[in-house]
């Protein structure tokens, strides 16, 4: 995984999908369908499959793995891991970012990390997000496809 270096543009040019926390989540929970997200996940990891990755996300998945009983190792492990996707890349929201991020909670009812992560795809041209979040169908200019579908 990249991260944007200061000054370059945030936008990305082959990125396709924005990758919503809970595909990671499932992998690293071992929940039911953590076998397609491992999957679909690899397909970033080797760059077959170009995407972003909101950095609240990753704080997002940290504390949800901590509030599962993972311990410093397995977390530590997950965020080495992620500096060797090919086709994944950090956006790094601004302070700027997460205030019109407020607009997208009250236009769309979302909660916050799911309406930053609406301003990503916005401000990176993304229309697509690989997420098992429902609360992405009611925007309707975003295409929520769940992991199953890119296999």
């Amino acid at each position: 995984m990249k991260p944007e270096k200061l000054g370059q543009s945030k936008q990305l040019q082959k990125a396709k999908y924005l990758v919503d926390a809970n595909v990671f989540l499932e992998v690293e929970l071992e929940q039911k369908k953590a076998d397609v997200c491992e999957r679909v996940l690899r397909k970033f990891h080797l760059g077959e499959l170009e995407g972003l990755l909101v950095d609240f996300a990753i704080d997002t998945i940290v504390i949800i793995m901590e509030n599962y009983g993972k311990k410093w190792g397995e977390i530590r492990t997950l965020l080495s891991s992620l500096l060797g996707y090919k086709g994944l890349r950090v956006h790094f929201s601004s302070l700027l970012d997460r205030i019109v991020a407020t607009n997208h909670m009250k236009n769309y009812d979302l909660d916050f990390d799911d309406a930053l992560a609406l301003q990503a795809m916005k401000e990176n041209r993304i229309e697509n997000i690989i997420s098992y979040d429902k609360d992405f169908d009611k925007i309707p200019y975003v295409k929520r496809i769940q992991p199953e579908s890119l296999l």
